[in-house]
């Protein structure tokens, strides 16, 4: 019995170690470096040392060691001859300006041996061109992989038509407001002012089942969705504007991509009012374009303008400095942090947070 029980422990500790091994670094990118650094190491010629450097550099740069060593096979039986030949011939062009035109029939150990300057420095031109173009096909399957994965969030408007689904899963999957917000909201009552679909109350109804939840957004067809997929929580969610929506005292309150369709006297007073309804130890997050980023701030404003066009509303967003956003927030007595935001679609954002002290 008690070989039996050192036996099932043993196979216990292997499984978890396997797990362990296959699980790390699978990152889109990180996945991608590792079969960069696996291919790379698999063409160049350092035979009998190529597993063994391709591991030690994986556990150096903490990457997936058996997605390394699986790339190493690049290196194998079939590939070797086309490996050489090709290697042999870009060194040869980039020393010589010319190429050999070698067949595989002329391929001899012995010739290998003499063009070994060739050889060397062609491996390493090839193992880097194979290595970028497997590290891209490998982040492209990484990527589609982890999307395919089921969102827990995403599942709750599994119900709503297809296009609202297919705008929810990219906004879910391109916006990083998403992991600021699974980091910053407490328990306690949330508030969404401009909701739309109902995005952040449905994630913090998963992150705190039964808490309040309340909402408005002018768009009735996507406040109808919200409901739909809030409905079990008890939502309460409006077709209002938010300088006339009413609502209780909560512990978050978010506005996010909202204040710029207002006058900079509407913005003070929403945000005065937002700071004013916060709870003890509460938090109020909002979001505006970032207007110091170059190339990816004026593709937000763009984005924001067309957006105001679409909508019939004025000519442009307004968006006040940053530090007029930071003197309200004191001003109303918060502690402010601010948080700069690039998106995975090149928007550049400001997200503030500013939280009522606790006492």
């Amino acid at each position: 019995m008690e070989k039996r029980n050192r036996l099932a422990r043993a196979l216990r500790q292997a499984r978890s170690l396997v797990s362990g091994l296959m699980q790390e670094g699978l990152a889109p990118r990180r996945a991608a470096a590792a079969v960069f650094l696996g291919v790379f190491i698999g063409v160049v010629p350092i035979y009998g040392f190529q597993m063994l450097v391709a591991l030690g550099l994986a556990t150096v740069f903490r990457l997936n060691r058996p997605l390394t060593f699986a790339a190493t096979f690049v290196n194998n039986p079939f590939f070797q001859p086309w490996l050489i030949v090709s290697s042999l011939e870009i060194g040869h062009r980039m020393l010589e300006g010319r190429w050999l035109r070698l067949a595989l029939a002329d391929l001899s150990p012995h010739r290998a041996a003499l063009e070994l300057h060739f050889w060397l420095l062609g491996s390493l031109v090839l193992a880097a061109l194979l290595g970028s173009l497997a590290a891209l096909v490998a982040y492209i399957a990484f990527r589609v992989g982890q999307a395919r994965r089921a969102d827990p969030v995403g599942e709750m408007f599994r119900a709503a038509g297809r296009y609202d689904r297919g705008f929810i899963r990219w906004k879910l999957r391109l916006d990083k407001i998403f992991d600021i917000l699974r980091n910053e909201l407490a328990p306690g009552p949330v508030v969404d002012l401009g909701c739309g679909y109902g995005i952040a109350l449905a994630l913090a109804e998963l992150r705190e089942p039964g808490r309040r939840l309340c909402g408005c957004d002018l768009d009735p067809h996507r406040i109808e969705v919200a409901r739909r997929a809030l409905g079990p929580s008890g939502a309460e969610l409006a077709v209002a504007d938010i300088r006339e929506f009413r609502f209780e005292p909560a512990a978050i309150i978010l506005i996010l991509d909202v204040l710029q369709y207002l006058t900079p006297e509407e913005q003070r007073e929403v945000i005065e009012n937002c700071c004013a309804s916060l709870l003890p130890g509460g938090k109020f997050l909002f979001r505006i374009p970032d207007c110091r980023r170059g190339a990816p701030s004026w593709m937000s404003l763009a984005l924001d303008k067309l957006v105001f066009r679409f909508t019939g509303c004025r000519d442009k967003p307004t968006v006040l400095p940053a530090g007029a956003y930071r003197a309200i927030l004191t001003d109303a007595g918060m502690e402010v942090r601010e948080l700069a935001v690039m998106n995975r679609l090149p928007l550049a954002h400001i997200v503030f947070i500013g939280s009522r002290s606790a006492a």
